[in-house]
């Protein structure tokens, strides 16, 4: 890295500007993704409310779908 002394004089407003830039980009992705996130889990607690007035679901079929779900997606 070169040193201090050969940057140019706007390198530092240069570089928090950038900064800024990166911090923004990073918080709307953030933003986006728990928005999908909450529609997404809105959208599965929907469509289980259906299956179970419709097709009688009871805990042992929501138990069984949170395992497989689980399974499928771990933390």
């Amino acid at each position: 890295m070169p040193s201090s002394d050969t940057l140019p004089a706007d390198y530092p407003a240069f570089l928090s500007r950038l900064k800024l830039l990166i911090q923004d980009a990073q918080i709307k992705a953030a933003l986006s993704v728990n928005q999908q996130l909450i529609l997404l889990y809105w959208q599965i607690g929907r469509d289980i409310l259906v299956r179970q007035g419709q097709e009688g679901w009871g805990a042992k079929v929501i138990n069984r779908l949170s395992d497989d779900l689980r399974g499928e997606f771990p933390i």
